[in-house]
């Protein structure tokens, strides 16, 4: 959320300045499953990036308003990249 300064600039509140700084470049902090196919960054499909999170092998956060029976399931991209990179290493 932004806020506005003192002199009426604009400036990032401080959880927006904590997510901008756990982006790795243009790469997003949270993704969300693909409907159909694969995640775009690290080119999973969604029922393996259940499948993981459910294992404790990825982050995953649900995040649903109170009282709410539907909300949406976002999946940390750093550790995506990382599980397949220590999969790389194993295999090696």
């Amino acid at each position: 959320m932004n806020t506005t300064g003192k002199n009426g600039s604009w400036s990032l509140a401080p959880n927006a300045s904590q997510v901008l700084a756990d982006r790795d470049g243009s790469l997003p902090v949270w993704v969300r499953a693909p409907k159909r196919g694969h995640e775009f960054y690290s080119g999973c499909t969604r029922p393996k990036l259940y499948e993981w999170a459910g294992k404790g092998y990825i982050r995953s956060v649900s995040i649903r308003e109170p009282g709410q029976i539907r909300g949406v399931r976002l999946f940390h991209l750093a550790s995506i990249l990382a599980f397949i990179e220590r999969c790389e290493i194993k295999a090696t």
